[in-house]
């Protein structure tokens, strides 16, 4: 398909997204929840959900992947990577795990959709999921604004070859899709399939709906040190707010750098470098919010920091705090990471210590694109720069004592964490990372934790030691 006729489509349907997002919000009658956006003429609808609501995760896939730069280049600007990802993926055979998304839309579905399509958009929902494709301007679209764009629509639609389907062949092709008892035609605005899973067909994968907490095994009064790369901060973050959901009182800190969080992250940030001055503030904090960010200093270039293990250290003693959640190392955003020598700074009163992978760099070559220090990686794990990254290579960087577990304090609980896995080879290469940790790692490594903290539901699987 012709990218240039693609990209004037979306230009010109930019007013209609927003009224097309509120209906789908409306029908779906929800304002949360994972979402998945197929198709060339994804991404409208996708922002259009997210200025309504905060709390959308939204996923957007198809192919090729080159069409998706413009938007990339607006999800960057907006600073929304952590509200909305694009993710390339065929249609017909979708990359992501079954029971991924609770909403899948799919708008210009029909030059492309097949009983194959409608199958794997069922796959992906998760129990109680809601998915809607089809094509039209959907019934809240001023007739005026219709009227302004229909006929150089039509004129687009034709050059790229789309087909006409009526109501009787889309019923053909729900059943051959074998989802007549799933599926319902609309005609409101448009012709749309909505398809409905219902809720007590299973649960979510392996990991089913327990939150980081469950997973990672939380005791009482943690101090959570978490190294390596592919999304620490977000962790950080994550987990933090899980347990201030269940009314606990969390710190979260780092004795490194990370980027000044938005306000949705944390509620409530104290940067200040005198220690009495700086525990009031902590004190009030946490009676207010419950969660508070403490760092001592800014640096350029938008970061804060810079607390001490010492401080770290007596915090528990001198504040009324659950836990605490200490990002000990920095990792330039890469997915994958080897410690300098004077790394990571994991303050000696640690009780869990979590190294970090992100699962995409299994595959990708040992560079400096792909990995942070990839000459030490390379040292630590006996491969050669540029070679792939392979679960091998990730294993023994995080079992080897001077790799991910570097600096870990005696008798700390170890528990690793695979992110981002959100594709079905994702999970595969997870698992066999996850089994090599345990079966050729030290005893402290029970558990290793595979995820996608991106999701809403962050958990797939946790692989345990006798599994």
């Amino acid at each position: 398909m012709d990218l240039q006729v693609i990209r004037k489509i979306n230009r010109l349907w930019e007013g209609v997204y927003p009224y097309l997002s509120r209906y789908i919000m409306d029908l779906y009658g929800h304002q949360e929840g994972d979402v998945l956006e197929l198709g060339p003429f994804s991404g409208g609808i996708a922002k259009g959900l997210l200025s309504l609501s905060p709390e959308w995760k939204v996923v957007v896939a198809g192919e090729p992947p080159d069409l998706f730069a413009p938007l990339q280049e607006e999800i960057d600007k907006a600073h929304h990577t952590q509200k909305m990802m694009i993710k390339p993926s065929p249609l017909s055979l979708l990359v992501f795990l079954d029971q991924s998304f609770d909403l899948v839309i799919f708008r210009g579905a029909f030059f492309f959709l097949t009983p194959a399509i409608l199958r794997e958009v069922y796959r992906v929902l998760r129990p109680g999921g809601f998915a809607i494709l089809g094509g039209g301007y959907g019934p809240y679209t001023p007739q005026a604004l219709i009227g302004e764009i229909a006929e150089e629509s039509k004129r687009l639609n034709h050059l790229l070859g789309k087909r006409w389907i009526n109501e009787v062949e889309l019923t053909r092709m729900i059943q051959e899709a074998s989802l007549e008892k799933e599926a319902e035609i609309s005609q409101e605005g448009g012709l749309w399939v909505i398809l409905k899973k219902k809720k007590e067909e299973g649960g979510v994968g392996e990991g089913g709906d327990f939150g980081l907490v469950e997973a990672l095994c939380l005791r009482d009064h943690e101090i959570i040190s978490l190294v390596g790369g592919g999304g620490k901060t977000t962790l950080m973050f994550s987990l933090a707010r899980e347990l201030q959901e269940r009314g606990l009182k969390v710190i979260t800190t780092a004795t490194t750098k990370i980027f000044e969080p938005p306000r949705e992250q944390a509620p409530y940030l104290v940067i200040e470098e005198d220690q009495a001055q700086a525990r009031g503030l902590v004190r009030e904090g946490l009676r207010r919010h419950g969660h508070i960010t403490l760092a001592t200093q800014r640096f350029p270039g938008g970061k804060i920091g810079g607390v001490s293990p010492e401080l770290i250290g007596r915090m528990p003693q001198e504040l009324s705090v659950d836990h605490i959640i200490v990002e000990a190392d920095g990792a330039k955003g890469l997915p994958i990471k080897a410690p300098e020598n004077h790394e990571p700074v994991v303050p000696p009163t640690t009780s869990l210590l979590i190294p970090m992978v992100g699962i995409d760099a299994l595959g990708r070559p040992l560079n400096e694109e792909e990995a942070f220090r990839p000459g030490r990686i390379a040292e630590l794990t006996g491969t050669k720069q540029g070679d792939p990254i392979t679960h091998q290579v990730i294993a023994t960087l995080i079992n080897h004592p001077q790799g991910l577990i570097k600096g870990a304090p005696p008798g700390v609980r170890i528990i690793p964490f695979l992110n981002k896995v959100e594709t079905t080879e994702g999970l595969n290469g997870a698992r066999e990372v996850a089994r090599e940790v345990i079966q050729k790692g030290e005893g402290r490594i029970e558990r290793v934790v595979l995820g996608r903290l991106f999701s809403r539901r962050p958990i797939v699987e946790v692989i345990q030691r006798g599994d």
